[in-house]
């Protein structure tokens, strides 16, 4: 075979050989993009894309944040406390409103003093944070509880004079006599009896003229009346003693 024969050959076969490596790089471009696409297709269903975006999710590093609607309270001992009236907000930038989730510490209103209510929100991350309401306890009024337990004047009351003399003492009760001189007894010769005053301005009381009296009409051995003397604006003077 001669060498032009021997080349035309070659070049035949090397014609030949690009063409089948062409073709293999063609086919495996061809495998390698309908694999990429059949993949594709596989992973875009909504249950990868969701995993896939909670696995993209950042992590929640931030608390949520409680906001109060006063930041000091007073309260009379024994008040009742209706804690979350006293809560505005409770927000979290992810998992939002929180307010129901809002946990307190309960206080003994008994005690007077000084007091702090604690307020704890969490997230669903577990993150957490607190606020504090200062509570002051305070005793309750006197000025109240006196009012309350002063006894209510009846309208028909009638006013206390002056004047108005005092009541006249039991006769049963003892009661010593005044170290004073007795007056002496004024004695009617025409008729036997004897009368004798016992004044308040002799030294008398309404405590013992009642008694001295009596035991003045006893040393008579007669029988008599002990009446209490008035002036003409009622006011008590003394005890009269008069014999029949």
């Amino acid at each position: 075979m001669s060498d032009e024969e021997l080349l035309i050959k070659y070049r035949k076969y090397k014609k030949k050989r690009m063409i089948i490596i062409f073709g293999l790089i063609l086919i495996f471009l061809l495998v390698m993009i309908s694999y990429l696409y059949f993949h594709f297709n596989n992973t875009s269903s909504p249950e990868i894309i969701e995993k896939k975006q909670e696995e993209l999710v950042i992590k929640d590093e931030d608390a949520p944040i409680i906001k109060l609607k006063i930041n000091y309270l007073e309260i009379t001992k024994g008040d009742d406390i209706h804690y979350l009236d006293y809560v505005e907000s409770a927000i979290d930038e992810v998992d939002g409103d929180l307010i129901e989730q809002v946990q307190y510490e309960k206080i003994d209103t008994s005690v007077i003093g000084e007091s702090s209510i604690v307020y704890t929100v969490s997230d669903k991350s577990g993150n957490s944070s607190q606020t504090i309401l200062s509570v002051l306890i305070k005793e309750e009024t006197k000025q109240e509880e006196n009012s309350s337990s002063l006894p209510q004047q009846s309208e028909n009351a009638k006013p206390i004079q002056k004047n108005e003399p005092a009541p006249t003492p039991p006769k049963n009760e003892e009661i010593p006599s005044p170290s004073i001189q007795e007056t002496s007894p004024k004695i009617d010769n025409t008729s036997g009896k004897i009368i004798k005053y016992f004044l308040f301005s002799d030294g008398y009381t309404m405590k013992n003229v009642a008694e001295v009296c009596a035991t003045e009409l006893r040393k008579t051995n007669k029988t008599g009346i002990c009446s209490p003397i008035q002036d003409e604006n009622g006011i008590y003077l003394g005890m009269k003693l008069e014999t029949n």
